[in-house]
């Protein structure tokens, strides 16, 4: 599946990943919500007893991602082309997108394409078995989280 707003999207949000149910990975998303919902963000964050750190990080970050592209999705009609035609933070930053492979110079873009460009490279790393393996028990992160 790729970003709400990529060339190869039917431009409906879809998440991500779907965690199958019944499998560990889906546990440890469950224990994940259940504990945001109590208040206490450091029990929240913290591992569980007996889990592996690096699945933990990849279930918590494929969430954060569907989260992310969801919010993204609801707030796209008022950041268009025409009135968001810089990707900024206030008059003073701009960004421009350099992905290192693709884009090895970084280009001036929208808004808009910025967070396409953007969503759709974070959904490539999440989509890469080398980083992120989908077996369960086989999670890890390797440079990614950690450069």
């Amino acid at each position: 599946m790729s970003f709400l707003f990529s060339s190869r999207s039917s431009k409906t949000f879809k998440p991500k990943k779907n965690i199958p149910e019944g499998s560990h990975q889906y546990e440890l998303l469950k224990h994940a919500e259940a504990t945001l919902g109590s208040g206490n963000l450091r029990q929240a964050v913290m591992l569980p007893e007996g889990e592996d750190l690096n699945e933990w990080i990849a279930v918590n970050t494929v969430d954060f991602f569907n989260q992310i592209n969801m919010l993204y999705g609801t707030i796209t009609e008022f950041c268009t082309e025409a009135s968001c035609p810089v990707m900024s933070a206030g008059p003073r930053y701009e960004y421009h997108w350099a992905d290192g492979t693709n884009i090895k110079k970084p280009i001036k873009c929208s808004a808009p394409k910025y967070i396409d460009y953007l969503m759709t490279w974070v959904q490539d790393q999440l989509d890469d078995e080398t980083l992120f393996p989908s077996k369960i028990g086989e999670l890890m992160l390797n440079v990614f989280l950690f450069n």
